[in-house]
């Protein structure tokens, strides 16, 4: 009788599981073991459902509907210059947004760019990339001054371009209270809260979907931020909330699908309108309430859920510096100024299918990487760095740099050929070797914990995800491409940039060359 080894990989990453999940109570960093890769398969149990597990989209079938006005694509501002000149906005005036402004805002947030057919079938391409093209990610909008739209809460249907009324009236004021620092957010014309269904992922990729749900969000809020500066509106986002108090506003259960982020947008001023909440009257929810069943992730998040308390914490310190390499290359902006614009590179944005064999430009390699993490009024939350593993770019020596946005630099880790130890690390995918480059996001676990609490993880996921967005649409400036290889076996990926997987650790890559 044949032995199923598959069964066998299961049941021994079944009891990785169970062991793991007692240390998970014990250190707040066992989650990002949870949700790793390992030679058996992804830890955790794939979710089985009745209901349809590859719905990507809410129907609604008996509410309202407002037809949202056609997207024009003028060019506008240029990624480069968004970037450089992006910055929270302190607070907002009291003007309100243009419907069509809006539209345009939600079109190139994650509404539908393109459509291709493909086995028969019609696809619909979307504004930011999705891990197996699952789409966790869902769009709400609190809406308070919207010229042509009535103040309500509104869910974006993405296939029709229409928003779904879901409650009316004003909830501007219920959603600053549920915020850590409301100041200036309470008088914003709207706020844009992004969900994520976790089921969607997890029924593919078990509990590492949580990752992919977490750094898909930060594909989409990217997009958001730089199209609302593009055009001309501040924005802010919110790191710290009460999650359950906006998860009851839009009327979903807080488990299978949460809110994970928060946008305000408007006109920007620079005046913060109201006092600031002392940091504090916001905590962690009651380990007592957490419950003690159910997949690790799904534990995790609800007990980082952060509840109206009077309880002072410490206030978070700056991460100590890296030192720098001993050797290193110093980067020219030699492409400083493409003039692509930012809604032009998210409408044309697409994975790479094919990497071809020419190098990479070391100027255009300069450029992503700054577009990427050279700017720092762009990091939502500290704790992301960027190495490079070199596979072929111009006057760039193979092998494994760290950069350095302060010089700009890279500074030299190992030399050497590393296409057939990335692309072992990577399962097997090809791509991990036919990239010119591979930029991958480490996060310094241990120090963002310390500073920030556990909450830290989500944060740090979500930050990857917004790297990764403008390596994408850095790349599409340049005329390259690039695609996320978010599937990799976490020990092996670790030990090759020479991480302990525990104080720092990979938690994202994302492919770059020319190629199509």
């Amino acid at each position: 009788m044949k032995t199923d080894r598959r069964g066998l990989f299961r049941l021994f990453a079944g009891a990785l599981t169970a062991a793991s999940e007692a240390a998970a109570a014990e250190h707040p960093l066992a989650i990002h073991a949870e949700t790793g890769n390992t030679r058996f398969g992804a830890l955790g149990v794939r979710l089985r459902s009745l209901r349809d597990p590859l719905s990507a989209f809410k129907p609604y079938p008996d509410a309202k509907r407002v037809g949202l006005p056609t997207v024009e694509i003028p060019s506008t501002m240029s990624l480069a210059r968004t970037v450089r000149r992006y910055a929270p906005t302190p607070g907002f005036r009291e003007d309100a947004i243009p419907l069509a402004a809006l539209s345009r805002l939600l079109h190139f947030t994650n509404g539908v760019t393109g459509r291709v057919r493909a086995g028969g079938r019609d696809l619909r391409l979307r504004a930011a990339p999705s891990a197996g093209a699952l789409y966790a990610g869902e769009v709400y909008l609190v809406a308070e001054r919207v010229g042509g739209l009535a103040p309500g809460v509104y869910y974006y249907a993405v296939l029709d371009h229409e928003l779904v009324a879901l409650r009316s009236g004003s909830f501007m004021a219920p959603v600053a209270a549920a915020l850590e620092s409301p100041a200036g957010i309470s008088r914003a014309p709207a706020v844009v809260l992004l969900t994520n269904v976790f089921r969607r992922y997890r029924h593919r990729y078990a509990n590492r979907g949580y990752r992919f749900a977490m750094i898909d969000l930060g594909h989409i809020g990217e997009n958001l931020r730089l199209a609302a500066r593009s055009a001309g509106f501040g924005e802010a986002c919110a790191l710290g909330f009460h999650d359950d108090a906006l998860n009851a506003l839009l009327g979903v259960d807080g488990r299978e699908e949460t809110v994970c982020a928060v946008h305000a947008i408007g006109l920007p001023s620079n005046a913060v309108m109201g006092a600031p909440r002392a940091l504090g009257e916001l905590q962690r929810v009651d380990p007592a309430a957490v419950p003690t069943r159910g997949s690790a992730p799904d534990r995790y998040h609800q007990a980082t859920k952060l509840i109206p308390a009077p309880m002072a914490r410490p206030a978070p310190h700056p991460l100590a510096p890296r030192g720098r390499a001993a050797s290193g290359v110093v980067l020219e902006r030699a492409r400083a100024n493409p003039s692509a614009a930012v809604e032009e590179t998210i409408r044309t944005r697409r994975s790479a299918s094919v990497f071809d064999s020419q190098p990479l430009a070391l100027g255009d390699l300069a450029f992503v990487l700054e577009m990427a993490r050279g700017h720092d009024p762009l990091r939502r939350t500290p704790g992301v760095e960027i190495h490079l593993v070199a596979h072929r770019v111009r006057d760039l020596a193979p092998g494994l740099y760290h950069y350095e946005p302060e010089v700009p630099r890279l500074g030299l880790i190992r030399s050497g050929d590393l296409r057939s130890a990335m692309k072992r690390a990577c399962l097997g995918q090809a791509k991990a070797g036919e990239a010119a480059a591979g930029l991958v996001m480490v996060a310094r676990l241990a120090e963002s914990v310390s500073r920030t609490g556990d909450r830290s993880y989500r944060d740090l996921l979500i930050e990857a995800g917004g790297i990764a967005q403008r390596i994408y649409l850095a790349a599409e400036a340049v005329g390259a491409v690039a695609r996320n290889l978010a599937a990799f076996l976490d020990d092996e990926f670790n030990a090759l940039l020479g991480l302990d997987g525990r104080r720092e650790a990979v938690v994202h890559l994302t492919m770059l060359g020319p190629g199509r």
